[in-house]
């Protein structure tokens, strides 16, 4: 329930600051000077960083905690002039961690911890506003390789015996994988060289908020 309130409160306001962002105007000239003038276009590079929260992933109940997702990722404006926007094309890389604390029937207690290696490449499509060229709102997709990793520790003396009931659990391994997110997101450059964005998204988080810098 905690996990759900913090996520809704940070999508309310998400939306207030981006809606309030949306309806200022600005003279605005990045650095390079593109013809159109806005914030991103057609041969744009930007570095992001920034944490999120959520996801989707197949652990959760009481005993679960997780860090925030830990995200580096880079987008470049690769095909101009599609319509009233750009496309764009990048690649991401983002790190969390899961961990389950619980005592078992047998009054030992055990710790399981999951590390998720996320490698991502993605396209966006930002529609380019002219009454508000500080402003980049997008919309994208990105494919995502999980690299898995799986720790556990407990102290019972006898979980690492074949004729424990819970031997082949303990011992399980975890496959990487993929898997496609989608997002839903906004820029806004603070000047020419950094920006502040933020995604709503399906797949490796569910809310990220960040910094940008123009390369």
């Amino acid at each position: 329930m905690k996990n759900k309130l913090r996520l809704a409160l940070a999508s309310l306001a998400f939306v207030t600051i981006t809606s309030a962002l949306f309806g200022q105007e600005a003279t605005y000239q990045p650095v390079n000077n593109p013809p159109s003038g806005y914030a991103f276009d057609k041969g744009t590079n930007i570095l992001d960083i920034g944490v999120g929260l959520g996801g989707y992933y197949d652990y959760w109940g009481a005993g679960y905690s997780e860090t925030p997702n830990f995200i580096v990722k880079f987008e470049n404006g690769t095909f101009g002039n599609v319509g009233p926007g750009v496309i764009s094309l990048g690649g991401l890389f983002s790190y969390k961690g899961i961990s389950d604390d619980y005592i078992g029937r047998d009054g030992y207690t055990y710790h399981d911890s999951w590390n998720y290696w996320i490698l991502g490449f993605r396209s966006a499509y930002h529609l380019q506003i002219p009454t508000a060229p500080r402003f980049d709102p997008y919309i994208g997709l990105m494919l995502g390789y999980y690299i898995l990793g799986h720790t556990f520790s407990t102290n019972n003396p006898d979980y690492n015996v074949p004729g424990n009931p819970g031997y082949v659990y303990y011992n399980a391994t975890y496959p990487s994988y993929v898997a496609l997110s989608m997002y839903l997101g906004a820029r806004y450059a603070i000047s020419n060289r950094v920006s502040i964005w933020g995604e709503l998204g399906y797949g490796y988080t569910n809310f990220a908020l960040g910094v940008g810098f123009k390369l």
